[in-house]
């Protein structure tokens, strides 16, 4: 049986940059069949609790052309990841390093899960706490995919998560 993680990333004191984050802590009680991680904006500290996943299902603000946008990621183990990971490493520090990074480092430990991400576009990335609304009206989409693509995997999450994601606290963890 294939071990899945729906995890959230995102620094919650950087406005719309913290919706994985939000959105994960919303639904820890509300899935099945995964584990439901709030990385926040951990660094390598979180190596350790996504290498024995098969599969991770990332939810995070995402600049692109949708609102919300669904992606397969393929991590390769070249030349010029080696060089971001490394600036990454090198410029946030170990505990600021960005996802794709964390996905790097754990394919060099030997770890290759599958990894999808689910995409959500920010409108306001700036010292605040809280989503700006543009984002927040895009929750339950974010949700509608995530249910939709958990569903291959056996996950079942409460239809009723689309109706009240609405309702997240914007709170600190």
């Amino acid at each position: 049986m294939k071990r899945i993680a729906i995890v959230g990333v995102g620094n919650r004191l950087m406005g719309d940059d913290g919706c994985g984050s939000y959105i994960a802590e919303f639904l820890r009680d509300k899935v099945q069949g995964a584990d439901v991680i709030d990385l926040g904006s951990s660094g390598v500290n979180s190596l350790d609790l996504l290498k024995d996943y098969d599969v991770l299902i990332i939810i995070d603000a995402m600049l692109g052309e949708n609102d919300v946008e669904v992606r397969k990621m393929e991590i390769s183990v070249d030349e010029e990841e080696m060089t971001s990971t490394v600036l990454d490493l090198e410029y946030s520090g170990s505990h600021g390093v960005g996802i794709q990074s964390l996905l790097f480092m754990l394919k060099l430990m030997g770890f290759s899960p599958e990894v999808y991400l689910i995409g959500c576009k920010p409108y306001k990335i700036e010292p605040r706490v809280g989503l700006s609304e543009e984002v927040r009206k895009n929750l339950p989409l974010v949700v509608r995919e995530l249910i939709n693509l958990a569903s291959k995997f056996n996950v079942r999450i409460e239809e009723s998560a689309i109706k009240e994601v609405d309702k997240i606290e914007y709170r600190l963890n």
